[in-house]
């Protein structure tokens, strides 16, 4: 084998090296940056003001959305609805995991969902705008993702 073919066999070796050490860093800064976003949206998550919005629309109690209106105000169902479409925003985007979003968030977003379901419904009816669709993807996704991981073998 002459110098040629030795420096090629190198240089290529190099190059495949530096594609591999780039796709794990890569890798790493993706993580990196989905465990920054997902620990700034739970530091929200685990504030006095969402707790306090979520005890009280977790304590609500309402026929509809005319016996909800004279009993609450919007405020906290619009805290929480903003706060849980931002979440289903990141996840359709793919910059944050399923399984961390129901580590995190899964058990209060279902029963927030439920509770808030009729209000945001006749928001959207009332205005005739699509208010608040990326929270409802986000707890259909979070249902699926909770089926398929129940049928898993294991």
């Amino acid at each position: 084998m002459d110098i040629t073919a030795i420096s090629t066999i190198v240089a290529t070796i190099s190059i495949v090296i530096g594609v591999i050490f780039t796709i794990l860093e890569l890798r790493h800064l993706r993580r990196s940056r989905e465990t920054e976003i997902i620990m700034k949206i739970y530091d929200r998550f685990s504030s006095r003001e969402i707790v306090e919005a979520m005890n009280k629309i977790g304590a609500s109690n309402f026929e509809n959305i005319t016996d909800f209106m004279k009993k609450y105000s919007l405020t906290e169902i619009t805290q929480l609805a903003v706060l849980f479409e931002e979440i289903g925003i990141l996840l359709e985007q793919n910059l944050i995991s399923m399984n961390l979003v129901d580590c995190l968030f899964g058990p209060p977003l279902n029963l927030l969902w439920v509770k808030m379901k009729p209000v945001i419904y006749a928001m959207r009816q009332s205005t005739n705008q699509p208010f608040f669709t990326n929270f409802e993807y986000l707890v259909n996704r979070l249902d699926s993702h909770r089926k398929i991981v129940a049928s898993a073998p294991g």
